[in-house]
């Protein structure tokens, strides 16, 4: 996930301390989606350390082959179901709503196919100079596509301005950093979830906040009202 078992620690640590300030500000049981993505973060991290060790000699073979079969568990099979469904616990009743479960389906799809090729032992990690290469073998475009589609496209669906404003600069992030790493260049995805976990950290706490002053819930407001009157609304 990042340069080293080192940074992938450090990472860890730091957006484990993200992930308790976030579980703390979730004001509901709909906001727990979003508020343990930055836990999720960090036991990823936490993992891509161990792999790294793997990769390196210093663990044996069968933490490495475990660590890198959970690792791309979480990276391939959970995040595109859990992304949208996350969305979706927020978003009021209106046309998001379908779509939100569309996106659910095809990050299903996705997951369903990569979920198969880890079961059949097709998944690895191959250390290079300043990344682990992860991959499931025999894996089509198709499902690739659908992944990406479910796993940005959620946010970019969102009902909350503020979330597709994110939804925007993650999706542009991603692209560069796919790019960044098919140069060979060194990996800063843990940078990148180190900062998607201070933006929802930031997003409960705001939310919070807001409900406090008397602003409803974000699945609690009208399509309209939220546009043109909320602070978050999309």
């Amino acid at each position: 996930m990042c340069v080293s078992p080192q940074v992938d620690l450090v990472a860890g640590l730091a957006i484990s301390v993200v992930a308790v300030d976030a579980v703390r500000h979730c004001g509901s049981p709909r906001l727990l989606g979003l508020a343990l993505i930055p836990a999720i973060f960090a036991v990823h991290s936490f993992t891509s350390a161990v792999v790294w060790l793997g990769l390196l000699g210093d663990v044996s073979s069968t933490v490495l082959d475990a660590a890198t079969v959970f690792y791309l568990a979480v990276a391939f099979v959970l995040l595109p179901v859990y992304a949208p469904a996350s969305v979706l616990m927020i978003e009021p009743p209106g046309w998001r709503r379908p779509v939100l479960l569309l996106l659910l389906v095809a990050g299903g799809y996705a997951a369903a196919e990569f979920l198969l090729g880890l079961m059949s032992g097709r998944g690895g990690a191959t250390a290079c100079s300043y990344y682990i290469d992860f991959d499931i073998a025999g894996t089509s475009s198709y499902s690739a596509v659908l992944y990406i589609v479910a796993a940005c496209g959620a946010f970019l669906l969102s009902g909350q301005r503020i979330l597709v404003l994110w939804g925007v600069v993650n999706a542009i992030a991603v692209g560069v950093l796919c790019i960044w790493a098919g140069r060979g260049l060194p990996s800063l995805w843990c940078l990148w979830a180190a900062c998607t976990s201070f933006f929802i950290a930031w997003y409960l706490r705001s939310l919070e906040r807001d409900r406090r002053a008397g602003v409803s819930w974000p699945w609690e407001q009208a399509p309209v009202h939220r546009w043109l009157g909320s602070r978050h609304g999309g």
